[in-house]
């Protein structure tokens, strides 16, 4: 064992400075493990450490943290002698601060970090969203909708091979999706199961549907709903209203008749999924769908994360970045995310194929529109 940029060694907590340094620097870089109870040299010395050691341990990186972490800490058995291991992830909310200020691990060092970095990585965390890793403080698991629960992972072990036991409890399941830390229930958590997502996100996550008579103006309304339930069933209910609003054809081949909407299926699905995971749910905005004779715009909240994504970007491959990466990955593990970069180029080859004009694609004043011509 070995110091090094994911690893740090300490003899005891006695350093308790230190040992906060290092996860804060860890969280800022890309995670790492540090054990207390061996030497520099990578000696096992072990330590005495009982369940009040760690509370008191966990205590002090909380309350000299900004914003809080939380590393994992356990009691690890080692050449027959008794350590204690934290272990930290990179952090979605970096940068974080120790005793105030911030740090950083460069090789086997903990680094002050310099104002621009400083001011680079909070610009990242201020437009990265990072919402639906905090934790939703005054929600509790009765707050979760058990059957889309256990709905999505029937899902998610039929598309994407999960294992989910169907037969755990709904805070196994969570944990097991990472969205429960210490027993808190994530922003996350709340909006794909919550029952009442309402309750603790006025606007953040609703969509608001509207069917226009014309393709200019808002008047008259032939129809308008607003949806306000976890993304999941929002998901759902949402492609079924646009569906209803297509145009739709019967092919009979032989003996079998398929439907056919007058824009591809995948389009407009892939279209929904991509403004409930990429919207910004900072922001106490509406998400919008407008149907029109001549168009379907998609219009919601969110970041480009410049200069990795640009609008220009979006018309060949590019990464994947999405700002809320807890919900990308249900969505992903549902079969509906790919996290590949490849939906709006889904979107621009079947709408082509489908003889439409080519979607369009706009940004500013932090909204994102996409306009699917009919």
């Amino acid at each position: 064992m070995q110091e090094s940029e994911v690893l740090e060694l300490k003899k005891t907590t006695a350093p308790i400075r230190e040992i906060v340094e290092t996860i804060c620097a860890f969280s800022n870089h890309h995670g790492g493990e540090l054990y207390i109870g061996v030497s520099d040299s990578g000696k096992v010395l072990g330590v005495e450490a009982t369940d009040d050691t760690v509370k008191r341990l966990a205590n002090e990186i909380k309350l000299a943290t900004e914003p809080k972490l939380f590393p994992q800490i356990e009691l690890v058995l080692i050449e027959g002698k008794h350590c204690l291991r934290l272990s930290i992830e990179e952090s979605p909310l970096k940068p974080h601060l120790a005793f105030g200020r911030p740090f950083l691990r460069v090789g086997t060092t903990n680094q002050r970090i310099d104002q621009q970095t400083y001011e680079y990585l909070l610009h990242q965390r201020q437009n990265g969203y990072g919402f639906d890793y905090l934790f939703c403080e005054t929600a509790s698991l009765s707050d979760i909708d058990t059957d889309t629960l256990i709905s999505f992972a029937e899902s998610a072990n039929a598309k994407r091979f999960a294992n989910i036991d169907l037969y755990s409890s709904t805070a196994e399941i969570l944990e097991k999706l990472d969205l429960t830390k210490k027993d808190k229930l994530t922003n996350a958590a709340i909006l794909l199961f919550g029952k009442r997502p309402q309750s603790f996100f006025e606007f953040r996550y609703e969509v608001k549907l509207g069917v226009f008579a014309d393709d200019i103006g808002y008047n008259p309304i032939l129809d308008e709903k607003v949806y306000t339930g976890n993304l999941i069933n929002i998901q759902g209910s949402l492609l079924s209203a646009i569906l209803l609003q297509l145009n739709k054809s019967v092919r009979i081949v032989a003996d079998s008749s398929n439907e056919e909407y007058e824009y591809p299926l995948e389009v407009i699905r892939e279209a929904v999924v991509n403004m409930i995971v990429h919207r910004d749910y900072r922001q106490s905005v509406k998400s919008t769908v407008e149907i029109r004779p001549g168009s379907v715009t998609f219009y919601n909240p969110a970041q480009l994360f410049t200069p990795t994504i640009t609008i220009e970007n979006l018309h060949r491959h590019h990464p994947s970045r999405p700002g809320n990466r807890m919900i990308a990955k249900v969505f992903y593990l549902m079969g509906l995310f790919e996290n590949w970069g490849s939906g709006t180029n889904k979107i621009i080859n079947l709408s082509k194929s489908a003889g439409k004009h080519q979607p369009l694609f706009s940004y500013q004043d932090g909204m994102f529109k996409l306009i699917l011509h009919r």
